[in-house]
């Protein structure tokens, strides 16, 4: 006989509505770079390093594509572009749009190049604190948390973003530098 392995919820699910309310919270009380991390985290899907380590110098035009956002993602090696034109209707941003949203808050280096979520002295972040700030946002802006499995933290935007993306009809297994697209 085959036995049915037991699954245990490790983590909740982030749905729309509560992403919108983390969202809203962070723009009104925390750094400007917090709403900015959950902006490009749903509209890239990418994991908590690969945003921390975002740069404006890994745009770049990509023939046959268009202007691209580079990434090589720190988990797997895999190389993704995302073109900035992908638009998440959603929540109506574009990866061009969160990205300008980026530049404006905070000074960059001379070349006009610099982290895309930074501190306001235009320093570098640190991981913990992408996990930190999410979580006072998420904390705050929603009802204690109940039932299994931990309360959604940041990396949750990733299964947001594919489950959002694939109802419009975008191909989530190049956007998430997946193997296939059952991952």
């Amino acid at each position: 006989t085959v036995k049915m392995p037991i699954l245990r919820i490790a983590r909740r699910r982030l749905s729309l509505d509560h992403w919108r309310a983390i969202h809203d919270y962070a723009d009104d009380r925390s750094p400007p770079w917090v709403v900015r991390m959950v902006i490009l985290a749903l509209v890239t899907g990418q994991r908590r390093g690969d945003l921390l380590k975002m740069r404006f110098s890994d745009v770049w035009h990509e023939e046959g594509v268009g202007d691209c956002l580079h990434i090589v993602q720190e988990k797997t090696g895999t190389m993704v572009a995302i073109p900035l034109d992908l638009r998440l209707d959603a929540i109506d941003w574009s990866v061009r749009e969160a990205i300008d949203h980026c530049r404006r808050y905070a000074p960059m280096d001379g070349e006009g190049d610099g982290w895309m979520l930074r501190k306001t002295t235009s320093g570098q972040l640190e991981k913990a604190s992408l996990s930190m700030r999410f979580a006072e946002a998420r904390t705050n802006a929603l009802p204690p948390h109940s039932g299994t499995g931990d309360p959604a933290s940041l990396h949750e935007c990733r299964s947001l973003a594919e489950r959002l993306y694939r109802e419009q009809g975008v191909p989530t297994k190049w956007l998430l530098g997946h193997a296939n697209q059952i991952m």
